[in-house]
């Protein structure tokens, strides 16, 4: 089953294609940035203007390793900017797919927002 890509925008890095949107969280004010794999194995969501940026990773891979497919919050090691390009999604899927420096960050309710 493919991704849904009416109203949203497509981009291909190192040959595998990905879908990106940007929408408001139903639970709150903050906007989010979808990133979405053709194989749906690749699904993130990065809160957009937040004092600590990060992602969270809901498929089945991050950085390489397969995980548990449960909601993972990384933080980047980078600022998100404030609009968002076809760039600065291809600069997020590279850190996701390449890099392995991913800081895992365990949710207490608080400090990050989703």
């Amino acid at each position: 089953m493919s991704v849904l890509k009416k109203g949203r925008r497509k981009i291909t890095y190192d040959n595998q294609e990905y879908v990106w949107y940007v929408s408001q969280d139903d639970e709150s004010d903050y906007y989010i940035l979808h990133i979405i794999s053709e194989d749906k194995r690749l699904i993130l969501s990065v809160p957009l203007q937040v004092t600590t940026p990060y992602v969270i990773s809901k498929g089945n891979i991050f950085q390489g390793q397969k995980t548990n497919g449960r909601w993972n919050r990384y933080l980047l090691p980078f600022a998100v900017p404030d609009v968002i390009t076809p760039k600065s999604v291809a600069t997020i899927i590279s850190w996701v797919t390449k890099d392995s420096n991913a800081v895992k960050v365990e949710w207490d309710g608080k400090d990050i927002i989703i």
